[in-house]
């Protein structure tokens, strides 16, 4: 991967966490709309849930290009795959903590939101 592909690479995975958190957004609306104020705010907690962790590990990932060292590469994308796992695990047992959750809107919204980085194929092409 040559430095300018790097590049390219770590501005696609950061356009992806703005379009994850834009999907969390409409969940968000789309919830207050349907339901209420509680749902839509846990709607949109599951949606960071799912977003926080994928800009952890965006910068963790694309650090490094590997046309200098490709070691240093996979060592960057296992912490960053180490940081996401660790702290959506962390993330949501705060979140199920905290009194008021919509356990529904809140599963709906991370779910969807984590469908959105399936999706990247078709909306990220280069």
């Amino acid at each position: 991967m040559t430095d300018q592909s790097a590049v390219m690479a770590r501005k696609s995975a950061y356009k992806l966490v703005l379009c994850q958190l834009a999907v969390a957004g409409v969940i968000t609306l789309a919830f207050f709309l349907a339901a209420d104020a509680a749902a839509a705010k846990s709607a949109f907690k599951g949606g960071l849930v799912a977003v926080i962790p994928n800009c952890v590990f965006a910068f963790f990932a694309f650090r490094f290009s590997a046309a200098i060292n490709a070691n240093q590469v996979l060592a960057a994308f296992m912490r960053g795959q180490s940081a996401k796992l660790v702290l959506t695990a962390v993330l949501m047992s705060v979140v199920f903590s905290q009194p008021g959750l919509v356990a529904p809107a809140f599963f709906t919204g991370f779910v969807l939101t984590l469908l959105t980085q399936w999706m990247a194929p078709v909306f990220f092409k280069h």
